[in-house]
């Protein structure tokens, strides 16, 4: 996993390289925070775009991105910008930061419309500390931090048999204990369970996948049980 300095002097150079801003990135990060501040920082003396004050600029946090959510955001960029640039008369840039811990196949879906047909000016920055795109999205977007774990092909945590699933919840709790991993550790082994239900359908699916949005709320909450909730969560799949 590349830090966020890595991760924005890759886009640093991009741009210097190209000289204007791809209509969609994605960035691989669990230091959302500071990854935010060093792009506002970017946009602001580099690129030119105003982060304070500017109706312009959009910045939302989600622990899970919903499809109203989506769907919300997609009205948003279709209405016509705020402010213009009089002088060559064209619009103004459109700035969307988003930072999510999980995007639902349907939320990724309503965004690929959007990205299919980008309105010149608008431009989206997504942060999420999993690469889990759905590949007709990311085909649509430029991914920075993420390479590295493309070639890696998860284990599939569905097929695994019951036992083998709570030895992995296991592991993954005694690390927090020991401070070898965090909660967002757990919040990944969520994510995949997730990801692999929606694969199976969300009619199939569709009641598993509410224990699911329930189990992550749950895990958020400070002191949460976290091998419970995981086990919880596993033995009713």
């Amino acid at each position: 996993m590349f830090c966020y300095t890595e991760l924005m002097q890759s886009l640093i150079d991009l741009y210097k390289n190209s000289e204007h801003l791809h209509h969609a990135y994605f960035f691989v990060e669990n230091k959302a925070k500071g990854l935010v501040e060093k792009l506002k920082d970017f946009l602001e003396n580099t690129v030119g775009v105003k982060t304070a004050g500017n109706p312009d600029f959009w910045h939302g946090e989600f622990k899970t991105l919903t499809i109203d959510d989506a769907r919300a955001i997609m009205e948003s960029a279709n209405r016509k910008p705020f402010e213009t640039y009089l002088e060559a008369r064209l619009p103004s840039k459109r700035i969307f930061i988003i930072q999510a811990d999980f995007i639902t196949q349907e939320a990724q879906n309503s965004l690929l419309k959007v990205f299919e047909e980008p309105t010149v000016g608008t431009h989206f920055f997504i942060i999420s500390p999993q690469d889990m795109l759905l590949p007709t999205l990311r085909s649509r977007m430029l991914v920075i931090g993420g390479e590295s774990q493309k070639s890696i092909k998860l284990e599939s945590i569905l097929e695994l048999k019951l036992v083998e699933r709570l030895a992995r919840v296991k592991e993954i709790t005694e690390a927090i204990s020991d401070e070898e991993k965090t909660k967002q550790d757990a919040i990944a082994f969520l994510n995949q369970v997730e990801s692999e239900l929606y694969g199976l359908g969300v009619e199939k699916s569709s009641k598993v996948l509410e224990l699911c949005q329930e189990a992550r709320a749950s895990l958020y909450d400070r002191g949460a049980p976290v091998k419970i909730i995981l086990e919880n969560l596993l033995l009713n799949i």
